[in-house]
């Protein structure tokens, strides 16, 4: 125990002194909040813009109901707050819409007007002919194609000034009109309160991440570890007053204690964050980042490094250069990858029988199970079977890897083949 601790000791030591490991303590926050934080404020406050649209409609009521409508929508989003800390319902905000009338329903218009939208001239140019609207479908020239959440808005103040016209065309008052168009405000829940499904995915996908950046790249630093030392014959060395176990054991405990350092140095600084409102959207994550997900986020780390890096020191024990090293990685890495993969499907689905085995399965346990409790889709019993197939996964593995371990470390030359390593694994 007195070598792990001391080999455990040199590899944390090592580490964290590096400016590799003080540049990625301070950048990995700074990039998480640049793609969480700023693509929020971007889309409540820097969406803001002024258009100029054209409708033509074959009479003069649908085409002022139209331009009624559009104009009502922008005088709306005028009066709603420019951030709202609940959800992304102000995904889009037109700060000025100027919408102008045309009765002229010919070809030449509309070549005229698709001309000025191509010279800039005009935003865009609706066109809600009688045809177009008997075959419900409106035709609306527009530079910004991609410009989802502008476009919807437009398209559902047309359809609501078609609407209008129709059920007034049946006799219907306006205040029945009003009272028919008022849409019913259905809001997702969580039995627990949790409320905005798309704050739960990005939350759930940032804890995600942050489990599969330190175990993928922790796990290659267990595995470059092993390859350098055995290229500088440093291995050899240590093996005089230590055994195989013993070195493997150290170097894991000691990267793992890096990876939790920097991780706790992470928590402590959006812990800060939240606590003095230095990002607009910390209040999103109330009833979501909680003590249960922290706990369950510590679990699984430490079981799924354990897991990984175990197999990551037998792959560097296997080869001689990292060269060697990416093609047996990619084997190993395969699991964590396919996870993310599915990670959508499981959000949508999470209680499906798919998400439910990979979240037992103890390769992919680490990332889809933490994804699930994010989600609040998992089951105690659940939880506790992925816990205890993932120890006992972690136990066969490394019996398994200590005596590839064990040989491989002496080993210099080609790489392995496979009846080798299953000699080694029999001789160890």
């Amino acid at each position: 125990m007195h070598n792990i601790i001391l080999i455990a000791r040199r590899e944390y030591l090592e580490r964290v002194r590096t400016r590799s490991f003080i540049a990625m303590t301070f950048l990995v926050p700074a990039l998480m909040l640049g793609l969480t934080v700023l693509p929020t404020y971007l889309a409540t406050h820097g969406s803001s813009q002024s258009k100029h649209i054209v409708v033509v409609a074959s009479d003069k009521r649908t085409a002022e109901l139209i331009q009624q409508q559009l104009s009502k929508e922008s005088e709306e989003q005028k009066d709603q707050p420019a951030g709202d800390p609940q959800g992304f319902e102000n995904r889009f905000r037109i700060e000025k819409l100027n919408v102008d009338v045309d009765l002229d329903t010919s070809d030449r218009e509309q070549t005229a007007l698709i001309e000025r939208v191509k010279q800039k001239e005009l935003d865009g140019a609706i066109f809600a002919t009688k045809d177009a609207l008997a075959a419900k479908k409106v035709l609306f020239i527009t530079r910004d194609v991609s410009s989802f959440a502008a476009n919807e808005v437009i398209q559902a103040s047309v359809n609501r000034a078609v609407r209008r016209d129709l059920l007034a065309s049946k006799g219907f008052s306006e205040k029945e009109i009003d009272n028919a168009l008022e849409t019913v405000d259905l809001k997702p829940q969580s039995p627990s309160g949790t409320r905005n499904p798309v704050v739960l995915f990005f939350a759930a996908f940032s804890v995600m991440m942050i489990l599969y950046m330190s175990v993928f790249l922790y796990g290659i630093s267990v595995m470059r570890a092993i390859i350098d030392e055995k290229n500088s014959r440093i291995m050899e060395v240590m093996l005089s007053i230590t055994d195989a176990k013993e070195m493997m054991a150290g170097k894991i405990l000691g990267v793992g204690l890096v990876a939790l350092t920097q991780i706790l140095i992470w928590a402590v600084v959006v812990g800060i964050a939240s606590s003095t409102a230095l990002v607009a959207s910390a209040g999103m994550l109330k009833g979501i980042i909680s003590i249960k997900l922290l706990a369950f986020f510590a679990v699984y780390f430490l079981l799924g490094f354990a897991l990984y890096s175990t197999m990551y020191a037998a792959v560097g024990a296997m080869v001689n250069s990292e060269q060697e090293a990416q093609q047996l990685q990619v084997l190993v890495a395969a699991p964590m990858i396919l996870s993310l993969v599915f990670m959508a499907n499981i959000l949508q689905s999470p209680g499906s029988n798919i998400a439910m085995f990979a979240s037992i399965f103890p390769f992919t346990a680490p990332l889809i199970m933490l994804l699930r409790v994010a989600v609040q889709a998992a089951s105690p019993w659940e939880i506790g079977l992925s816990i205890g197939l993932m120890i006992a996964a972690i136990y066969g593995t490394v019996l398994f890897c200590a005596r590839v371990y064990r040989i491989g470390i002496l080993m210099y030359g080609k790489k392995p083949t496979l009846p080798e390593l299953m000699k080694w694994i029999k001789y160890a």
